[in-house]
């Protein structure tokens, strides 16, 4: 058996407030205002009591450019831009559920770190990795062994799932954090609903193929499933594939995903340490460079986890914004078959550059003060030319 270690740290609708209808079409904004927030503009903000604030505010370039990023892709495309400090919000499709890929892995990793945190597992203990967990999909541990078992401290899994997206490593952490309904458990115990996650990585890559829910989980390791999947006929696995999109299985909301990495940079859930480590590692990932990075300005600090799988190509993250206007958390996801890898990755990349740039220019939304008429959504007799937008609902929790 061999051992390595990988890197350590390195508006809805309109009101009586003279907008146009248009800008309800495209996308959120919210404020809510606290005693002693910060601005985006990073200046002081006078004591105010706190107070809920509805803003109609989106101008009409956002929703325009939403529209255009759209079309450019074809498929489904869902984003949530939340600024953290302010809590001002983008979001378009933000209540559609879509598969999360790997981006279940920072769950996943909420509901590990709580048992590191009680004591349950030592992030220094070696461990050894037998074939028979294994998986398919991604895994450069899988494919150092060299058909072996391999060694590695709890830490080298935990940094190999979240900065690479190992999906051996993905496994042996999920059932160290208790399995599915363990991370799902804790995710309703932070107030997040639109985030579930139900099966393991053997599991997933299983039923992508359709191989029979009846085979035991012991039975996909990596060598066995790759025969498995062999034996089946190329149209059932094909068939597999395209309804894989409508499993209702670890799906996510992007309003749900940005909610909990706003959790996460606040610490909600977890201690200083535990939180540090994780953002430490989400900073160190090594996958999706196109995406929500592709076009930011170079340097830009992004703590993120990719996902991809089927017709589905995600990313999730926190930017830091620069000259002190504070951090976005954003939750991009795109689902299509009849589009390149390329465009779905520049669809994040371009909503991204979007949701920087609004940020880091914006105003702090509350002097605007508050809008007196409730903001009522668009009708699709309104909207006729995109009547599958949905938009963020009005829940005074978000």
């Amino acid at each position: 058996m061999r051992g390595r270690e990988i890197g350590g740290k390195q508006v809805r609708g309109r009101g009586g407030n003279g907008l146009r209808p248009h800008h309800a079409a495209f996308c959120t904004l919210y404020a809510t205002a606290l005693l002693f927030a910060v601005p985006l503009s990073g200046q002081p903000v006078p004591d105010t009591p706190p107070s809920r604030l509805d803003l109609c505010l989106v101008p009409d370039s956002i929703g325009d450019a939403l529209r255009k990023i759209a079309r450019r892709v074809g498929g489904e495309i869902g984003v949530t831009a939340v600024h953290i400090e302010t809590g001002a919000r983008i979001s378009y499709n933000g209540g559609r559920r879509f598969p999360m890929a790997s981006v279940s892995k920072v769950p996943m990793a909420l509901a590990f770190l709580r048992r590191v945190e009680s004591g349950e597992i030592d992030l220094s203990k070696d461990l050894v990795v037998p074939t028979t967990d294994f998986r398919a999909g991604y895994s450069p541990l899988a494919s150092w062994s060299g058909g072996r078992a391999e060694q590695a401290t709890v830490d080298s899994l935990f940094r190999l799932m979240i900065e690479v997206s190992d999906n051996t490593a993905t496994d042996v952490i999920l059932r160290m954090a208790g399995g599915p309904a363990e991370v799902t458990r804790r995710l309703r115990e932070l107030g997040i609903e639109d985030v579930d996650v139900d099966r393991s990585e053997a599991r997933t890559f299983a039923d992508l193929s359709g191989i029979p829910d009846t085979v035991p989980e012991s039975e996909l390791y990596r060598y066995n499933y790759f025969r498995m999947r062999d034996a089946l006929p190329a149209e059932h696995r094909q068939r597999a594939r395209l309804r894989f999109g409508d499993d209702p299985r670890d799906t996510a909301t992007p309003d749900g995903m940005a909610e909990l990495l706003v959790l996460i940079h606040s610490g909600e859930g977890l201690s200083p340490e535990s939180r540090d480590y994780l953002v430490d590692a989400m900073l160190a990932s090594r996958s999706g460079p196109r995406r929500i990075k592709g076009l930011l300005p170079a340097g830009t600090p992004v703590a993120h986890k990719t996902g991809t799988i089927a017709g589905a190509i995600n990313d999730v993250g926190i930017i830091t914004l620069p000259e002190g206007a504070g951090h976005v958390a954003i939750a991009a996801f795109v689902y299509t078959f009849h589009r390149t890898e390329w465009r779905r990755e520049r669809t994040i990349a371009e909503v991204s550059r979007l949701a920087y740039d609004y940020f880091s220019t914006a105003t702090d939304p509350r002097e605007y003060g508050p809008i007196s008429t409730a903001c009522e959504p668009l009708t699709p007799e309104e909207n006729p030319e995109d009547p599958d937008l949905t938009l963020a609902g009005e829940d005074a929790a978000m």
